[in-house]
């Protein structure tokens, strides 16, 4: 599931949330490292220091409570913090990575990185590979951009070799194997058969994944959404 997150910095903490940020050591060693790492570089401040930010956590689907691993963490910088349901739980197919089910969520404020006065140079300096802390489902994509099928992977894979396009990401999906791309603009080629070829040339594009379709049906299967007839990726 994908949360809502609010909480108050604390001021006392204010200097050392910005050094665990800045240094990466914030839940560092914890299972959400990455995903609260990103999520805080992401977040938003308001004129009342209440801190905005959207999550991926798997506590309720493991039979916790929302958050619950990762709340003692917030608290050692935020106080008052409060958890509510990104989206309604019914439609979670934990496809998580890349989910479009919170991507147009507007987070109110100023980002936190200005608040606390982190430059993205030093943050890109601190982690060389700052995309792992990157929220793909928070990403804006260029819808006018995005394709489907192997016939457009084939074609992105051949124009990477010779234009500005990066690729970004690749995942599993209810739908098909998905890749983002850049090139100025985010954008997605996505309902890709999982076949050898498409993997073949994931692979040749420096992009890899251990999920495969069947393997997100099964968790869709699993999931408070209890079913796989329809994809969060879209």
């Amino acid at each position: 599931m994908r949360y809502y997150i609010k909480c108050r910095l604390n001021p006392n903490t204010r200097d050392r949330l910005a050094n665990s940020i800045n240094s990466g050591d914030l839940a560092k060693g914890q299972i959400f490292y990455e995903g609260m790492q990103g999520a805080l570089r992401a977040a938003t401040i308001d004129d009342s220091d209440i801190v905005h930010f959207i999550e991926v956590c798997y506590c309720l689907e493991g039979g916790l409570y929302p958050m619950a691993m990762e709340i003692p963490t917030l608290k050692r910088y935020f106080e008052s913090v409060e958890v509510k349901d990104a989206r309604f739980r019914d439609k979670c197919t934990m496809e998580c990575e890349a989910c479009d089910c919170t991507r147009v969520i507007k987070l109110p404020g100023k980002p936190l990185k200005q608040n606390l006065n982190l430059a993205n140079n030093e943050l890109h300096k601190k982690d060389r590979n700052i995309m792992r802390f990157t929220d793909f489902g928070r990403v804006l994509l260029n819808r006018r951009k995005q394709t489907v099928g192997i016939e457009s992977l084939r074609k992105i894979s051949n124009e990477c070799a010779s234009s500005k396009i990066k690729p970004i990401m690749a995942g599993a999906a209810i739908s098909g194997l998905f890749a983002i791309f850049y090139d100025g603009d985010y954008f997605r080629v996505k309902n890709i058969p999982d076949t050898d070829e498409a993997r073949q040339i994931f692979q040749k594009l420096g992009l890899s994944f251990s999920d495969s379709v069947q393997t997100a049906k099964r968790n869709a299967k699993e999931s408070l959404a209890g079913n796989d007839t329809y994809s969060n990726i879209v």
